[in-house]
């Protein structure tokens, strides 16, 4: 029997996980997906959210900036690359202008610091910020990082601290000792509040952590009659080459206005990734089916229309004074967890104690997710009367990026490894070394979107068309798979049908 079970292993579940690391507590995660982060978490820009605009008074208030502070003391303990870049929102217009005083407002209620600088004074910040820019709201806490390298490194940590994880485990349902009749409650294990099932097993435990995600309302409406749902959001994204992104220092954000495709947007914003692309986006499109990550031509042309209007104003305009619609590399798409309280989901239903939720996780939850795992973590451990550990070790150290180094790092590297001399993907210089140091790490990469995700293998101009055939190999040699067992991300999406022989053997026939 486990004192708690997490159901979800993105970005809240794993810090939830993590966190129920330093305690003495046998702790099991539930991943319905194929992977550690495989579902919204992964299809984000990585923006560290100061937490200058949720409504004061809300969850996501209460759990955003003190989430942004967090990350950034994680990252630096798990060895994740981040930058501290801030956050620009521009006005063009009065309207905007309006906006911007009211985000000030939230942003001194939510205890985060924010100012509004006007033209021409913003061009110490910003240098060759359009004229027509009337004023910006300069929020230095901002920041981004890698969300599913986040992930990774906390599901990592919490691993290496005793934290168990099942990955492919969808929950299927969940008994309540306290609904059951007295021949049914015998059947549960003595201290058993909750069993859990999956497709393969029923699993017993004290508490129940639910950060399902875009199930988050499935796996409560299982529990509780307060029940709640979430409405998927579809946003794409658009991915530019690095070409420019040394000319883009922070986030860039226009005050939020109508899209012409209509939908819920914080506004359209442009940001560094720490990868050296930029990323643009994104709409906001409610859609019925939770899993859905197939953009629409409609939903990413309103993106690059908004972006070639905009344009003249940025200061990358100066560099290149059209919008580099030939950068653009590739386009990804997820859905966000909206709940129809439109607000996060946080804490134990009154009619379902030892049930905790961490639900309705849509922006700003991935900077929100270490306050969050944090709080309902407590929960727990208050509950449980847990003790701390004397040997949680909360630093993990990750392998070092080729593409950062310096040439006499290069050569240290090679020397120590001899496997970083050999480039598997061009486009990102992503080396073997670091593919196999992807798969061999605790819950490494079991696919090919895996080791991208884990390393940036694939993610370049030629969006791994290069490096795709490499990767597969090496899969095969570390995981001892037949080129045929491989998948791009878990389940029936095997890249390979058949071996070639066999096919030309048939036609011949």
């Amino acid at each position: 029997m486990y004192d708690v079970i997490v159901i979800g292993a993105g970005s809240v579940g794993s810090s939830t996980a993590r966190e129920l690391s330093k305690y003495k507590l046998k702790t099991l995660v539930l991943e319905r997906g194929h992977d550690i982060c495989s579902g919204a978490s992964k299809a984000n820009t990585g923006m560290i959210h100061a937490g200058y605009d949720p409504l004061p008074g809300t969850n996501e208030a209460k759990f955003n900036a003190p989430g942004n502070r967090l990350m950034y003391k994680l990252c630096d303990e798990l060895d994740v690359p981040y930058q501290k870049s801030g956050t620009t929102i521009f006005a063009t217009d009065d309207s905007g202008m309006e906006e911007l005083r009211k985000l000030k407002r939230f942003a001194v209620e939510n205890n985060v610091e924010a100012e509004i600088i006007p033209y021409p004074d913003l061009l110490e910040k910003q240098p060759d910020m359009g004229s027509e820019v009337k004023a910006i709201l300069w929020v230095p806490e901002g920041g981004v990082t890698n969300p599913f390298s986040v992930t990774f490194a906390l599901a990592e940590n919490a691993y290496v601290n005793g934290v168990e994880f099942r990955l492919d485990s969808e929950v299927t349902g969940i008994d309540r000792a306290d609904r059951m009749d007295s021949g049914q409650r015998s059947a549960f294990p003595d201290g058993a509040n909750f069993v859990v099932h999956t497709k393969d097993d029923a699993i017993a435990c004290r508490m129940i952590v639910n950060c399902a995600g875009l199930y988050s309302d499935v796996i409560n409406n299982m529990v509780s009659d307060e029940e709640f749902k979430i409405i998927p959001r579809f946003g794409a994204h658009v991915i530019l080459d690095r070409k420019l992104s040394s000319k883009l220092t922070t986030t860039l954000m226009e005050t939020p206005h109508d899209l012409p495709g209509g939908g819920h947007t914080k506004g359209m914003a442009i940001a560094p990734s720490v990868g050296g692309t930029m990323l643009l986006g994104c709409d906001a499109t409610e859609v019925k089916d939770p899993d859905t990550t197939e953009w629409t031509m409609p939903s990413v042309q309103q993106i690059i229309d908004y972006f070639k209007k905009a344009w003249p104003i940025l200061p990358l305009a100066k560099e290149c004074p059209e919008f580099p619609e030939d950068q653009i590399i590739a386009v990804f798409g997820g859905c966000r967890p909206h709940a129809d309280t439109n607000d996060f989901v946080i804490g134990e239903p009154d009619d379902a104690p030892g049930f905790v939720n961490a639900g309705g996780t849509e922006s700003p939850a991935f900077a929100s997710s270490p306050a969050i795992g944090e709080y309902v973590a407590h929960i727990c451990i208050d509950r449980l009367a847990a003790e701390k550990k004397d040997d949680f070790n909360p630093y993990r150290k990750g392998k070092k990026i080729f593409r950062t180094m310096t040439d006499d790092e290069k050569q240290q590297a090679i020397s120590e490894d001899p496997d970083y001399a050999r480039i598997v993907c061009r486009c990102e210089m992503v080396t073997e070394a670091e593919i196999r140091d992807a798969i061999r790490r605790p819950l490494g990469a079991r696919s090919v979107a895996g080791v991208k995700l884990r390393t940036r293998a694939g993610m370049g101009r030629c969006q791994g068309g290069f490096c795709s055939p490499r990767v597969v190999e090496i899969l095969c040699e570390e995981l001892g798979l037949n080129p045929l067992e491989v998948t791009q991300c878990g389940g029936n999406s095997q890249i390979l049908a058949a071996p070639a022989c066999s096919l030309k053997a048939e036609k011949e026939a």
